[in-house]
């Protein structure tokens, strides 16, 4: 069975990646769907995953910011889900941010109340997860089809536990930070009463679901787990201080740079 990461944007999911892409090298695949295909609600199914396993023959997992649980990817293998999500608010403002570079000076009113009113903008994190931009669908999968779900603002603790839960020999949990985004903190846009009101409105559905995962599904995990995990936490955070990042594999990213993007733009067939 493969680990399938549900990478949503601007939730600390590069840095899971990168920890993905180190421990499993070449047996990992960034899924996309062919050029061809991409649009704004299109997501990777049975015919990508077969398509990408042409170049990743051993692959154990895939990860990717348009990999669901419903785009029809369990047709062609057994997953385990998993995902991370942030606190919604917060989350969509980096996103915002970060589509502009973290350019302060560009980021105005009127651009973020554009963004705040496109529907795929709008409650991202459950539509990623539940297939609608609805709570839910999102909760819905996640007490059937989603094993595990970190936090963001939890990083370590989720950590720990997700090792646990993979419970794969090759997994190495260390890492540093990834693609973070400048200015989250301190926007003064973010003092307006309106342009509060507006992203409040973007992620309604979003901060249900958010709370639900807060609520009863974090603690549902921890508890699994058992007392020992702000010890492994602790201990996690010991040896990580110390951590110096390995480049990735050479032949994993000759695989995926030099052999499967490019393949993404020949003809589906």
């Amino acid at each position: 069975m493969m680990y399938a990461f549900i990478h949503i944007p601007k939730t600390a999911g590069s840095t899971v990646r990168s920890i993905l892409r180190r421990s499993f090298g070449a047996r990992h695949c960034d899924l996309r769907v062919a050029s061809s295909k991409r649009g704004e609600d299109t997501w990777p199914g049975a015919g990508d995953l077969r398509r990408s396993r042409r170049i990743y023959p051993h692959l154990e997992g895939i990860c990717g910011h348009r990999v669901t649980c419903f785009g029809g990817l369990a047709e062609a293998a057994d997953f385990r889900f998993f995902t991370w999500v942030r606190e919604p608010m917060k989350r969509f403002v980096s996103h915002f941010l970060y589509c502009y570079r973290g350019r302060l000076e560009v980021c105005t009113p009127e651009r973020l109340k554009v963004f705040c009113a496109e529907p795929f903008h709008r409650n991202m994190q459950a539509h990623w997860l539940g297939g609608a931009p609805k709570a839910e669908p999102a909760m819905e999968m996640l007490e059937k089809r989603i094993g595990f779900v970190g936090m963001t603002e939890a990083f370590d603790e989720s950590l720990v536990m997700f090792r646990r839960w993979l419970n794969h020999p090759a997994l190495d949990i260390a890492y540093t930070r990834k693609n973070p985004c400048r200015g989250e903190v301190d926007w003064p846009i973010l003092n307006d009463p309106e342009m509060r009101a507006c992203i409040e409105d973007a992620n309604r559905e979003d901060v249900i679901l958010y709370r639900h995962i807060h609520e009863v599904i974090f603690p549902r995990q921890k508890a699994a787990f058992g007392p020992t995990l702000d010890t492994e936490v602790a201990e996690f955070r010991r040896r990580n201080e110390s951590f110096l990042e390995p480049p990735e594999p050479v032949w994993a990213r000759i695989k995926r740079d030099l052999l499967y993007k490019p393949s993404l733009h020949l003809p589906v067939g």
